[in-house]
């Protein structure tokens, strides 16, 4: 093995390691009526695509995030969760580094149109969904159904649940790409190498893929596509929090020059 391969691996595992740490070890927040919770660990998938690019954060972000999973006992989770947090790295490395490769080029383009319209019509659909429920929620199956199974004391406190996951829906489709562009119109007065665009771009399309991709994945475990429903404001804020986080980090580690030392040795 050259030494060329030890320092991937060396870097990998240890972004691995940390996705891992922040995802299973620092204290989570549970969340209610799912099975889910909220953690840091979507930081450190940032952090390590926009550092090492899109190879890193696939491996980091997939395995590292399967093994919290295992770990805290969501083993059922693992599999699906391998496969979102491995592509939720790519994307953002894809998105946040400039490619030579022509197929990538095209890969760039087309995900962000396949995820921005299908994020779109995904979230619109789900706050049509509710509204249906909504409407009908006296005497209505569904409802008594959700009411049992999300352990609610009555109709009175599904709906303000409704109405709190249709107001989640409405500020992803409408607040977070407004405040996407003005950040980046902030950052890149100051970082116009890290805080771009595209890693504005990569963060916020990456972190929609996970939030659809886990209401998918949720459905299909739990054989039910509507009480995953509620699963979405907590992954929307998880990754939006994990973007907060991970700017001061790369931030940090560029002042210290530990990027172009990190480049210069991968490279």
């Amino acid at each position: 093995m050259n030494k060329y391969n030890v320092k991937k691996l060396t870097y990998g595992g240890l972004m691995t390691s940390l996705v891992f740490a922040t995802t299973a070890i620092i204290p989570q927040i549970p969340v209610p009526f799912t099975e889910g919770y909220i953690h840091t660990g979507d930081s450190m998938i940032f952090v390590t695509s926009i550092l090492l690019g899109w190879k890193y954060g696939l491996f980091a972000g997939g395995v590292g995030s399967a093994m919290a999973d295992l770990f805290l006992g969501y083993t059922h989770w693992a599999v699906p969760t391998l496969i979102i947090k491995g592509i939720m790295g790519a994307i953002v490395g894809l998105m946040a580094h400039e490619v030579k490769n022509d197929k990538l080029k095209v890969l760039r383009n087309v995900l962000s149109y396949v995820i921005g319209v299908g994020w779109f019509v995904l979230a619109v659909f789900l706050y049509l969904t509710l509204s249906n429920i909504s409407n009908n929620i006296i005497n209505s199956e569904i409802a008594s159904f959700l009411v049992d199974s999300l352990r609610l004391a009555g109709t009175e406190n599904l709906q303000a649940l409704i109405n709190s996951v249709q107001l989640a829906l409405m500020s992803a489709i409408i607040i977070i790409p407004i405040f996407i562009v003005l950040l980046s119109i902030f950052l890149r007065k100051r970082d116009r190498e890290l805080f771009s665009m595209n890693s504005l771009m990569g963060m916020t399309l990456s972190g929609l893929w996970m939030v659809a991709a886990y209401y998918v994945a949720g459905g299909i475990l739990k054989g039910n596509m509507i009480i995953p429903i509620f699963s979405v404001p907590a992954n929307i804020i998880q990754f939006i929090g994990g973007a907060l986080i991970a700017f001061p980090i790369v931030l940090a580690l560029k002042k210290a020059n530990v990027t172009k030392q990190l480049s210069s040795r991968l490279n």
